[in-house]
């Protein structure tokens, strides 16, 4: 069934209403950088992998009902506390709004 805007369609949500999000799909990757290491005289010793920071991509419905979510803030998913760092609005219906959500894992 196509999404129409005539507010009676609520992304398959059954109850009209609820509190807080519900997430459709949710990426953690764990991106890396190789070094290479070199002595004095340019010759290669050896290579290392730095890890840099988790990133997140969140796709999350939200009613009217929710908070606000906003660039800077921190929410807590799948035992990860993510500090938000793009919030793009990808669609509207009725009182409801689907969004996606980019940021990264809190380390400290």
């Amino acid at each position: 069934m196509a999404i129409v805007n005539d507010g009676d369609q609520r992304f398959a949500i059954e109850t009209p209403t609820f509190d807080g999000l519900v997430v459709e799909s949710y990426t953690l990757t764990s991106p890396a950088n190789r070094v290479d290491l070199d002595n004095g005289d340019g010759e290669p010793l050896g290579a290392t992998v730095v890890p840099q920071r988790q990133e997140v991509s969140l796709t999350v419905q939200v009613g009217s009902s929710a908070p606000a979510i906003s660039v800077g803030d921190a929410v807590t998913y799948d035992g990860n506390n993510i500090l938000i760092t793009s919030v793009d609005l990808n669609e509207t219906q009725a009182d409801y709004q689907r969004l996606s959500i980019s940021g990264y894992v809190k380390t400290n």
